[in-house]
């Protein structure tokens, strides 16, 4: 890699590092409480921003790893990465539905009881035939 890379930014390099510092501070916000969650964005947000503001560092890693193009090496991650959310969205989904069933089990034991006390005794029912 080259040693002499100018630091001299583009507007839109400008604007996409500005929008991966808004995502840092949104998700710094949003998971407040999560230290892996946020140092997880974090991380993406650097190299997002070293990625942005360095274009020939991806083409760089790339050719290190075996892959033409640091486009090519971007979107590999980029897939790869969405099919980690989905997989992690999927397991939430199911999760929630197991505590939503739960719930909703519960909640329907809990109204039978009060409602069976309020209903009139019958007696025993005669076969018809």
């Amino acid at each position: 890699m080259n040693a002499d890379i100018q630091l001299s930014f583009t507007p839109i390099q400008l604007l996409l590092s500005l929008l991966l510092l808004v995502v840092a501070v949104a998700s710094l916000r949003l998971f407040r409480n999560r230290l892996l969650y946020r140092l997880f964005f974090v991380a993406i947000v650097v190299v997002g921003i070293l990625f942005v503001s360095i274009p020939e560092l991806p083409y760089y890693i790339a050719n290190r790893l075996g892959v033409g193009r640091g486009v090519d090496l971007v979107f590999y991650l980029l897939f790869t990465g969405f099919l980690l959310l989905i997989a992690v969205l999927y397991r939430r989904l199911l999760q929630h539905d197991v505590i939503l069933t739960q719930i909703i089990r519960q909640n329907a034991i809990k109204n039978y009881s009060g409602i069976k006390s309020q209903l009139p005794e019958r007696g025993p029912t005669k076969r018809r035939g």
